[in-house]
């Protein structure tokens, strides 16, 4: 198939297209996105007994430490409040979910204000891990497995030494994403704490490229928009304009260097997505390769 054919191909095909992602995967992650944060930071915490505690969270991620309590809890410039949905079910050690406000509240009001919020937010959430434990599959609480720093799947999973972990993790410091997701729904997250934002993205459009073997450049050929309107979510021409100008800025070094890296190539896993910023989703369409192809483009609500 030629260039002209392959493009025009997904330019048929974005024009029809209504899709979105919702990442993490799973069947009790994917729920989060039916709770109402109502202007709250909410992080759910899995902790097996064998491993560190994840973290998803909604809005700003909760310290960890802020997890290991209960109930109740006021710190210098923030408030609290952390209840324990599930507790010791097979390699379960808890299912934890802490609720911030984002600042001290000082009102009596404010914190009975602040409580009837976080209980309806813990009400869904005990509703929906009741559902999963009724069907009797727990594998959807085991969502600690799943991610790890890229420096534990450097070192742990692909086994390489000092060396080749700083050869390797170059690619990932110039691109600087936020995560990416993995085939088989692992995560492999860039800092140093196991903690994935929620989020819902929408379609929004594909980048096509093609790359120069001569001259080891990638070329941005063109880019496709899909024709469904999205904004009642704020997601906007002017909106989609600014988050692809993010991708395209150094397209290569950003993008293309990341998904091809080396380093795939010694993993059974093959990345499915990135993440930057936290509001943008890059996918690689699934016939797409080195040479040539289209990255597909999400971008979550700016009013999430």
């Amino acid at each position: 198939m030629s260039r002209a054919d392959l493009f025009g191909k997904y330019t048929q095909l974005y024009q029809k297209t209504r899709a979105r992602e919702i990442v993490p995967e799973g069947s009790f992650v994917r729920q989060l996105s039916d709770i109402t944060r109502s202007g709250l930071d909410i992080g759910i915490f899995f902790k097996s007994t064998s491993k560190k505690p994840v973290q998803v969270f909604m809005g700003n991620p909760i310290p960890f430490e802020v997890a290991k309590q209960e109930g109740f809890l006021e710190t210098e410039d923030d408030t609290f409040l952390c209840r324990t949905i599930l507790t010791d079910i097979r390699s379960l050690e808890y299912l934890k979910v802490a609720i911030s406000a984002g600042f001290l509240l000082d009102a009596y009001q404010e914190r009975v204000d602040f409580l009837k919020k976080c209980q309806r937010i813990i009400d869904v959430l005990v509703r929906k891990a009741r559902n999963v434990v009724h069907m009797g599959d727990f594998t959807p609480f085991n969502f600690d497995s799943r991610v790890s720093t890229l420096s534990d799947f450097l070192k742990k999973t692909l086994k390489m030494d000092d060396i080749s972990v700083e050869a390797a993790s170059i690619a990932f410091q110039v691109a600087d994403p936020l995560y990416i997701t993995l085939t088989g729904n692992d995560i492999i997250v860039m800092g140093d704490e196991s903690a994935v934002p929620h989020g819902v993205f929408y379609f929004v459009g594909g980048i096509g490229y093609t790359f120069d073997k001569k001259l080891g450049a990638v070329n941005e050929e063109r880019l496709f928009r899909t024709t469904e309107d999205l904004s009642q979510f704020g997601i906007d021409k002017a909106f989609i304009e600014t988050k692809i100008s993010q991708v395209t800025e150094d397209f290569q070094n950003n993008l293309h260097s990341l998904i091809f890296s080396d380093v795939w190539k010694k993993s059974t896993a093959k990345p499915l997505s990135v993440n930057f910023g936290g509001d943008i989703l890059i996918r690689a369409e699934p016939t797409s390769e080195i040479w040539m192809g289209v990255f597909e483009v999400y971008l979550k609500s700016p009013k999430t």
